[in-house]
C-alpha cells in the first residue's frame, strides 16, 4: 500500500478522534434553578421541566418523574411536628395509590428543617415521598421511577432534594 495513503487514512482518523472528544467534552451538564412563592431548587439538565402548574421533572433517559409541591399550613398545624403530619399524610397517599407497599421509613434533616421518606413498591415501579416542615411550610417531593432505574437516578435526585430551599416570609 501506499505510504501516502496510509499517513492520509492515519491523520484523518486521528483528527476524527480528537474532534470527537471535543464534541464530547462540550456536551457539559448545566444546571438551573426553579424558583416559586414557596420553594427554590437546582437541577441538572438530565431533567426536563413539565409545562404547568406544579413542580415536575422528567429524566430525560428513564423516564423517572421528580414532583415538588408546596402547601401553607393552617395555623392549627403550624406548631404540630412533622412526624405528626407524615402520619395523616402517608396515610391519605396509601389510600389513593392502591398496591404500593412500605419498604422503609428514614428520618433526616435538611439544614433549618426535618424530613421524613417513605420509599414505596409496586410491582416494578418505586415511589420515594420526601416531606419537609419549615415554619408555616410543608413541602412533599414525590420521585416515582421503574425499579430498574430507581437506584440508577436517585443520586441526582438526592442533589435536587439536598438544593431545596423552602421560602418563609419571602412573597
Amino acid at each position: 500500500m501506499n505510504k501516502k495513503l496510509i499517513w492520509g487514512i492515519g491523520i484523518i482518523s486521528g483528527i476524527a478522534i480528537l474532534l470527537l472528544i471535543f464534541l464530547l467534552l462540550n456536551q457539559k451538564v448545566k444546571i438551573k434553578e426553579y424558583q416559586s412563592l414557596d420553594f427554590r431548587v437546582s437541577y441538572d439538565t438530565t431533567w426536563k421541566l413539565k409545562k404547568g402548574d406544579n413542580f415536575l421533572l422528567e429524566h430525560k433517559k428513564s423516564g423517572s418523574t421528580l414532583s415538588i409541591q408546596s402547601k401553607e399550613l393552617e395555623s392549627y398545624l403550624i406548631d404540630t411536628n412533622l412526624k405528626e403530619l407524615t402520619k395523616e399524610i402517608t396515610s391519605s397517599i396509601e389510600e389513593q395509590n392502591e398496591g404500593f407497599s412500605l419498604i422503609s421509613v428514614e428520618e433526616g434533616s435538611h439544614d433549618n428543617y426535618q424530613s421524613f421518606s417513605y420509599l414505596y413498591e409496586k410491582g416494578e415501579e418505586q415511589a420515594l415521598v420526601t416531606m419537609y416542615k419549615k415554619d408555616t411550610k410543608l413541602v412533599i417531593a414525590y420521585y416515582v421511577a421503574r425499579s430498574t432505574y430507581y437506584d440508577i437516578v436517585l443520586d441526582s435526585v438526592d442533589s435536587i432534594l439536598d438544593s431545596l430551599e423552602i421560602l418563609v416570609g419571602e412573597k
